[in-house]
């Protein structure tokens, strides 16, 4: 259902108001994909400083291969990995997405998405190869193979975390490994884990999107110091699994807004004078682990929207919303950035 929130935004001044309630269909709750999110509107840019603009996003943690506890056994069957493409491409669609992030993806979903998806610019990083367990060859090629032969790329690494980014891409992304920062619980299995970051266009100003996904081993501060070194005074934008619920003093280092030591608002912590550190579940075991963090310096969380695809595609659920742009304050453009 969709609700717009009224939180006061008066301290951000009468003119972002104004346009922060023609850009914003703010939303909350969970949904049903097909139906259409809220078009996006045009706001002129002044001269030397963007006006507010909206920024369309959305995460989603795909359980291409599987895992362990087989919990996405039914939806790699045939039927919905043939729908897979074109439903997601037609969220990204229907929502006007400006930053897609995608975890536990394989890199044939990447040539089966941008074929759906010619406009947007793909991004990769492959983190490991999709092994089974007990030999069976590489799951990755093994579920997706009969419906794309680009199924594993020229390192082998077929398992990963992918961006779909509507502005052009500019320079070199950031691939990076993370270190094991934190002990594993006893028993637990370390995997590998990694961060990636593209800078393109997002709205009329040069962005940096990244995606993560992480578990107990590596900790959010490890990946905010490695984004902010990367994208130094860039308004950034921050999504993918972080295996922790919004409680977790481990995030404390990446939510800003007075709920924390970082610089970040969440999509999907509420109205944006008066976030929490909450959100609706994001998987289907009902956690909210996923998130969409962006630089409160650059941004205003104006909404989210968990969705649950029919037929469902995987055991996490689609995590989409909107922030709206906004001219740096002084205060904080003249910081530093932190791991700077």
């Amino acid at each position: 259902m969709w609700r717009v929130w009224k939180a006061g935004w008066r301290r951000r001044g009468a003119a972002l108001v104004a346009a922060a309630a023609v850009l914003v269909g703010g939303f909350t709750g969970v949904s049903s994909a097909g139906r259409r999110g809220p078009d996006r509107v045009d706001v002129p840019v002044s001269e030397g400083r963007p006006g507010p603009y909206r920024v369309n996003v959305l995460t989603y943690n795909v359980c291409a291969a599987n895992n362990r506890d087989n919990t996405c056994t039914e939806s790699l069957k045939p039927d919905r990995r043939r729908a897979w493409a074109g439903k997601v491409a037609a969220l990204v669609r229907q929502r006007n997405v400006d930053v897609a992030s995608f975890t536990e993806m394989c890199y044939a979903q990447v040539d089966l998405l941008q074929r759906r998806l010619p406009d947007y610019q793909m991004v990769w990083f492959g983190i490991d190869r999709a092994h089974s367990r007990g030999g069976g060859g590489d799951k990755c090629r093994r579920f997706w193979g009969d419906l794309t032969s680009r199924t594993t790329p020229p390192d082998k690494k077929t398992f990963g975390l992918a961006l779909a980014l509507k502005g052009r891409v500019m320079g070199q992304p950031l691939r990076r490994m993370l270190a094991v920062d934190a002990a594993p619980s006893p028993g637990s299995k370390v995997h590998p884990r990694g961060l990636l970051c593209a800078t393109s266009m997002v709205g009329p100003r040069r962005s940096v999107s990244c995606v993560t996904h992480i578990s107990e081993t590596e900790s959010p501060r490890q990946v905010e110091d490695l984004v902010a070194r990367y994208a130094g005074r860039s308004p950034v934008i921050l999504g993918g699994d972080f295996n922790r619920k919004p409680e977790d003093p481990q995030l404390t280092a990446v939510y800003g807004r007075g709920l924390g030591t970082g610089r970040y608002t969440e999509v999907g912590a509420g109205p944006y004078m008066a976030q929490r550190r909450t959100g609706t579940p994001t998987t289907r075991g009902g956690r909210k682990i996923d998130y969409v963090f962006a630089t409160e310096a650059d941004f205003m969380a104006a909404g989210a929207e968990v969705i649950k695809t029919t037929p469902e595609l995987s055991d996490h659920l689609v995590l989409a919303g909107t922030f709206i742009g906004k001219a740096r304050s002084p205060r904080r453009a003249a910081a530093p950035s932190p791991g700077s």
